[in-house]
């Protein structure tokens, strides 16, 4: 199912909601989704620097096995 066929069944049933504590708690559910996208910061590159300090020599090399699966 995609995402907007889901939004669309989503939306059709709130449309038939009649009880009020449930429409309230959707609606305390959406404004918290609300709330935590809003506050996100943008990305920034480079914070992780220098979090690995140890890096194995062979990092780069393919392990036996899954040559594969290495697009040529």
């Amino acid at each position: 199912m995609t995402i907007e066929a889901q939004k669309l069944e989503l939306i059709n049933k709130i449309a038939l909601l009649q009880d009020t504590l449930l429409l309230a708690r959707v609606k305390q559910i959406l404004d918290k989704v609300e709330v935590r996208t809003s506050q996100q910061k943008p990305r920034q590159a480079g914070w992780g620097k220098g979090i690995f300090s140890n890096v194995a020599d062979d990092f780069d090399a393919t392990p036996e096995g899954f040559e594969d699966y290495i697009p040529q």
